[in-house]
């Protein structure tokens, strides 16, 4: 005989696996018409719930689930060590998963670890992710989890990243104070938390300065090099050279110089502003002026909110944890002749 799960049941009624949990359970979110109709179709279908699984949740493993959308990036990398340093402290293993910028490989991780019972979870999810839905069944099961970098700000859980509108605000307000006024936006998706606050702070520096742009000027996209590449050329295509580039990240801004390279063009002639840093910077013949992030501060900083969490005697309130990032500081070594004026 099958074992039928919620997810089953689900599908029958083209409702959400957690709206299924929550009529069970008669959770004050779900009407009476609903929960009738769930609770109906259960026993139709011979439903039985895991007591077992749900005793687990009770159990303490020592060990947390950390889900980033890639390695092969300064931010993360760093950011990964602060969360398993933070963790190493405190006698929790951390179990790791990338999702490529997959959602449903994303998806895959948080099933596999909230199986494999973990303590409590630190994400930081794809750019493709719109919704915090499928985050709901970790709340369901009772483990604690933390978003950092990206995440939602309304989905019921902690939130530690920097201030992204400020910092961004900040240093196109830099740029402009160089003598660039005509600075184009190569944007992360506006469905993501950093891509419309880090837009957002560069449209609040254009105001200050009593300046615009055309929306050609603002390419939207992801946050690596292939979106770099891809969006600096639709921006020559469709607006022309600008004076000065904000890159969403740093990965987006080493996109734009690999595509300026193969087009011949200096990248001394369009410097590019970063929302983030990275070691490579100094070793570039036209450094990148960046906006420095504390990546292992805030992977630490994560865990510590998680940490404090899995520990709390009664209901967490989700806290929103803001922290600064602030224009990195040239290497000593580098000739000003090789910046930007």
């Amino acid at each position: 005989m099958k074992n039928v799960r919620l997810e089953d049941i689900a599908n029958e009624l083209n409702i959400t696996k957690v709206s299924v949990s929550k009529a069970l359970r008669d959770h004050k979110d779900i009407s009476e018409e609903t929960r009738k109709k769930v609770k109906k179709k259960a026993k139709e279908m011979g439903y039985h719930p895991n007591l077992q699984a749900r005793s687990l949740t009770s159990k303490v493993t020592n060990t947390i689930g950390v889900i980033v959308p890639k390695i092969a990036h300064a931010f993360f990398a760093a950011t990964i060590e602060g969360i398993y340093k933070a963790a190493e402290k405190e006698g929790y293993k951390v179990i790791l998963g990338v999702s490529y910028e997959n959602e449903q490989l994303e998806k895959e991780h948080l099933e596999s670890m909230i199986n494999m019972r973990v303590d409590g979870l630190v994400v930081s999810v794809t750019e493709k992710t719109k919704k915090p839905d499928l985050f709901e069944d970790a709340k369901e099961m009772g483990i604690n989890l933390v978003f950092f970098d990206r995440g939602f700000t309304d989905a019921g859980f902690s939130y530690v990243k920097v201030n992204d509108r400020e910092s961004a605000r900040k240093g196109v307000k830099h740029l402009i104070g160089l003598g660039y006024n005509d600075v184009a936006h190569l944007a992360g998706y506006s469905s993501s938390t950093i891509g419309k606050q880090r837009r957002a702070g560069y449209n609040e520096a254009l105001q200050e300065a009593g300046l615009s742009m055309s929306e050609s000027a603002i390419i939207e996209g992801g946050f690596s090099e292939v979106d770099g590449a891809r969006g600096f050329k639709i921006l020559l295509e469709q607006y022309g050279k600008p004076e000065a580039i904000f890159a969403v990240t740093y990965p987006v801004g080493l996109g734009i110089l690999s595509e300026m390279h193969k087009l011949g063009i200096s990248p001394a002639d369009i410097p590019i502003l970063s929302f983030g840093d990275s070691d490579f910077n100094q070793y570039l013949e036209t450094p990148f002026i960046c906006i420095d992030q504390p990546n292992y501060e805030l992977g630490k900083r994560a865990f510590e909110q998680l940490f404090k969490e899995m520990k709390a005697k009664e209901d967490v309130i989700p806290e929103m944890v803001i922290m600064s990032a602030d224009l990195a500081k040239k290497p000593e070594w580098i000739s000003s002749d090789n910046l930007p004026a």
